[in-house]
């Protein structure tokens, strides 16, 4: 539907240098602080192909790596192409 919103609040943090990494690890423990908690993290990963490959989805690998080992952090990709 169209104009629909989402039932979560929106809740912004700065990211100095557009580290994104410090901020986000922080939201989370934040949240798993409480051992009854789980999160689940959507992430929309572009999908290229050819040499524009390797200037694409360097943060995707970059935050797939920071949340490996997190624990009761879920992390799902959701790959999408932009078509022509």
């Amino acid at each position: 539907m169209a104009g629909a919103r989402p039932g979560v609040p929106l809740e912004v943090d700065e990211a100095p240098y557009r580290d994104i990494g410090t901020p986000l690890l922080r939201y989370l423990r934040e949240i798993i602080a409480d051992e009854r908690a789980e999160v689940i993290v959507v992430m929309p990963e572009l999908v290229v192909r050819g040499a524009r490959r390797l200037l694409h989805n360097q943060r995707a690998l970059y935050v797939k790596r920071l949340l490996l080992f997190e624990e009761r952090v879920i992390l799902t990709s959701v790959p999408y192409q932009l078509m022509r």
